[in-house]
């Protein structure tokens, strides 16, 4: 076993010195090589940088903006505004839809925030001015009349005597 052990020693004695190279420089140039193909060198940048770099880098981003507020921001922002100026038109008269789908007539206006609604004979429903979905119909303002909404509750009252009894008669 001991003369096994020697033999291994000498063999590899003799490795050692047949592999050994020759100079310091030999050996770089070795390692150099056997590294080659394990890593990849890492180059040092500039470092000013372009601007053309950092503008084309933002230009993709500019980009979707222009689109988004061009598709979604700006055709939403102008139904909002409709909306707001429909809301603000409706008065006496008016056939409207609200957002339960619920049609009938704009009996009164009670204030800006309210609307009082004839959906069926002797029916009334007082509605949130925002819940108005759509108006129907419009009614054309009367002459010589400002327009307040029809807030006059006596006058809208005295009016509808005057039309149940002309219709009555006519009848």
């Amino acid at each position: 076993m001991a003369t096994l052990s020697a033999r291994m020693r000498a063999v590899n004695r003799d490795l050692a010195l047949r592999f050994q190279p020759k100079s310091i420089t030999n050996a770089l140039h070795i390692a150099r090589e056997s590294d080659m193909f394990l890593i990849s060198p890492a180059y040092a940048q500039a470092a000013g940088g372009s601007s053309t770099g950092a503008i084309m880098q933002m230009a993709p981003l500019a980009l979707i903006f222009v689109v988004f507020y061009f598709f979604l921001i700006r055709p939403q922002q102008k139904k909002a505004k409709e909306t707001k100026a429909m809301l603000e038109a409706v008065r006496r008269g008016d056939r409207v839809v609200t957002g339960g789908g619920i049609i009938g007539t704009v009996a009164k206006v009670v204030n800006n925030d309210e609307v009082l609604i004839d959906i069926a004979d002797n029916t009334r429903v007082r509605v949130v001015r925002s819940t108005i979905v759509n108006v129907l119909a419009k009614t054309a303002p009367a002459a010589g009349a400002k327009d307040n909404g029809g807030d006059s509750g006596a006058s809208d009252d005295a009016a509808k005597d005057e039309t149940k009894d002309g219709a009555k008669a006519g009848g």
